[in-house]
C-alpha cells in the first residue's frame, strides 16, 4: 500500500511562531488568506492533531481507561461518499465526541490507539464516524495514512498541525512539501509553539524550493519540497 503525498500547510509569524489569536490583525483577513491558498494545493482532505481539532471542531473529554487489546480491525462508514473530501485527526487514547461523521462539510476519520475503549470506538461508529486504528512500532503511522489511502481513494492530504503533529510527521518522514505561509507580524514572545515542534532526536530536513510568491495582505507564500535524508541532505533534491 502507498500513503498519500502530504503537504504541511501552515501560517506563521515571521519567527517562526503558531499562536495567531496574538497577533495584530484580524482572524478574518488570516483565514482568508490560509483558505485560499489551501484551496490551490488541491488536496482530497486534510490532517490535524487532537489539540488542534479540540480548539476548533470538538468537545473533548478524558478518555476511558485505555484497555490492552492488541491490533483491531478499521471501521470505513458506508455514507462518507455524501460528503466532500476527508477530515482526519489523530486522537490516539479517544477523547473526542464527535455529533456525526461530518465535518465542516468533510468525512470525519479518527485515528485512534489501539488500546483505545471498545465503548469509544462504538460510540464513534455509530455516529457516522470512521475509526482507523494507528498500530504500535516503526512506521505505524504510514501504515494507517495509507490504509486510509486505499479505502477512500486519496491522493493528497493537507497536514495543519498543531505543532507536535507536524514535529511528529516530519521525524518519520512523513511530510512531502511544505506551504508556509509567513504573515507580516513579529511574535517575538519567549516559549510560544512554533510550527514544527519535536522534543525527540534530532529532525532537520533540507528543504528545496517549488515556488515563492506574494499574496494579498503582504503575506509571503513559500513551498517546498522535503529532502530526504536528515541534514546531510541540504541542498540536494532527490
Amino acid at each position: 500500500m502507498t500513503r498519500p503525498h502530504i503537504i504541511c500547510h501552515m501560517i506563521t509569524s515571521i519567527d517562526g511562531r503558531l499562536l495567531a489569536d496574538r497577533w495584530p490583525c484580524e482572524e478574518e483577513e488570516l483565514l482568508e488568506v490560509y483558505d485560499a491558498a489551501a484551496a490551490r494545493l488541491d488536496a482530497d482532505g486534510w490532517i490535524v492533531g487532537r489539540t488542534t481539532m479540540e480548539a476548533h471542531y470538538l468537545e473533548a473529554a478524558d478518555p476511558a481507561p485505555l484497555e490492552e487489546i492488541g491490533p483491531r480491525d478499521d471501521h470505513i462508514a458506508p455514507e462518507h461518499d455524501a460528503l466532500s473530501g476527508i477530515g482526519i485527526c489523530i486522537d490516539r487514547t479517544g477523547r473526542l465526541r464527535p455529533e456525526s461523521g461530518d465535518i465542516d462539510g468533510a468525512h470525519l476519520v479518527m485515528v485512534l490507539g489501539e488500546q483505545a475503549s471498545r465503548a469509544h470506538v462504538e460510540m464513534l461508529v455509530a455516529r457516522g464516524v470512521s475509526v482507523v486504528f494507528l498500530g504500535s512500532g516503526e512506521g505505524a503511522l504510514a501504515d494507517a495514512l495509507a490504509r486510509i489511502a486505499l479505502a477512500f481513494g486519496t491522493r493528497r492530504l493537507i497536514l495543519e498541525g498543531g505543532g507536535e503533529i507536524n514535529g511528529a510527521f516530519l521525524a518519520e518522514g512523513l511530510i512531502d512539501e511544505t506551504s508556509t505561509l509567513v504573515y507580516p507580524v513579529v511574535d517575538g514572545q519567549g516559549g510560544i509553539p512554533a510550527i514544527y515542534e519535536h522534543r525527540g532526536t534530532t529532525v532537520a530536513r533540507g528543504l528545496e524550493l517549488i515556488a515563492v510568491e506574494t499574496l494579498d495582505k503582504g503575506c509571503v507564500w513559500m513551498r517546498h519540497r522535503v529532502l530526504t535524508g536528515g541534514p546531510a541532505a541540504l541542498g540536494r533534491a532527490e
